[in-house]
């Protein structure tokens, strides 16, 4: 693997990361009627694992 694809893997892990959190802030800035609507999850999970950690870019994929 080159260095090349490991920062291009590791650039695509990141605008994904992002951009899903981005969509969930703007998903929970409507109000709660439109939420409940669209069928969105009001409660939270327990264990929250995030899309991106250290090991999603350091080899570890």
């Amino acid at each position: 693997m080159s260095v090349i694809s490991t920062i291009g893997r590791f650039a695509a892990d990141y605008a994904a990361a992002r951009s899903r959190r981005q969509t969930e802030r703007e998903i929970r800035s409507l109000p709660l009627e439109v939420q409940k609507d669209i069928g969105w999850p009001d409660i939270e999970p327990r264990h929250r694992v995030l899309p991106f950690t250290l090991g999603a870019w350091a080899g570890c994929k």
